[in-house]
């Protein structure tokens, strides 16, 4: 017998392989996982505007809101605000027609006149009351560092006559009934301009738009 003794190798660990094994095989499927993912991203904007308008102080509620909503709070903030608008519409007033301006920022809707106000009258028909108190009710949400706002527009016809008062014009008239209407149902006065230019008498046109707090505002000409 040999004084030196015999080295044994290590035991192999038949388990090892298959552990490897399944382990490179989790590792493929998650790669292949993550090469199927695709963001819907008009679906996380959908909830992300949702979310804006229902949870809108929460949200917001950060160390730099104005930067937020300035950047990604007033694409969605417009987004949501006019698809609430025009579902109003839709629902109200189906002559109302609807179009979009500014890359989108803008949703200016026209409808017949009679449509909204009484024939030949100043007074904004019964059957509009509901309209009324959920346009007051969007203008009014607040979001930090924006303002949601109303240009409300009626039509004189070519042109306003010079021998005429602004108060002796039915279209006149009728645009500072429905800036009252709005007012009086609770709309922030800074969330609302009026006024009356040539056009057709027949239609008064509705222009809303989401504004960044401190931007100028736009008034229509008299």
């Amino acid at each position: 017998m040999d004084d030196e003794e015999d080295v044994k190798a290590p035991a192999k660990d038949p388990t090892l392989a298959l552990f490897l094994g399944l382990y490179l095989i989790l590792l493929a499927f998650f790669v292949l996982l993550n090469t199927m993912a695709t963001l819907k991203e008009d679906r996380v904007k959908a909830v992300l505007g949702s979310l804006l308008s229902t949870f809108s102080t929460e949200i917001l509620n950060t160390t730099n809101p104005t930067e937020f909503t300035a950047s990604v709070g007033n694409d969605l903030a417009t987004k949501e605000f006019h698809r609430e608008i025009r579902d109003f519409f839709e629902v109200a007033v189906p002559l109302a027609r609807v179009e979009l301006y500014s890359a989108g920022s803008v949703m200016v809707i026209r409808m017949p006149a009679d449509q909204l106000f009484e024939t030949g009258s100043i007074v904004i028909r019964d059957d509009r009351e509901d309209l009324m108190y959920r346009i007051s009710r969007a203008l009014s949400r607040r979001v930090a560092g924006l303002r949601y706002e109303v240009e409300f527009s009626t039509f004189t016809g070519p042109f306003i006559g010079s021998g005429q008062g602004g108060g002796q014009i039915i279209e006149v008239a009728r645009a500072g009934a429905f800036a009252r209407a709005i007012l009086d149902r609770g709309a922030r006065v800074n969330s609302l301009t009026i006024g009356a230019q040539p056009g057709n008498p027949g239609e008064v046109e509705m222009a809303f738009l989401v504004r960044v707090e401190g931007q100028a505002k736009v008034d229509f000409a008299e």
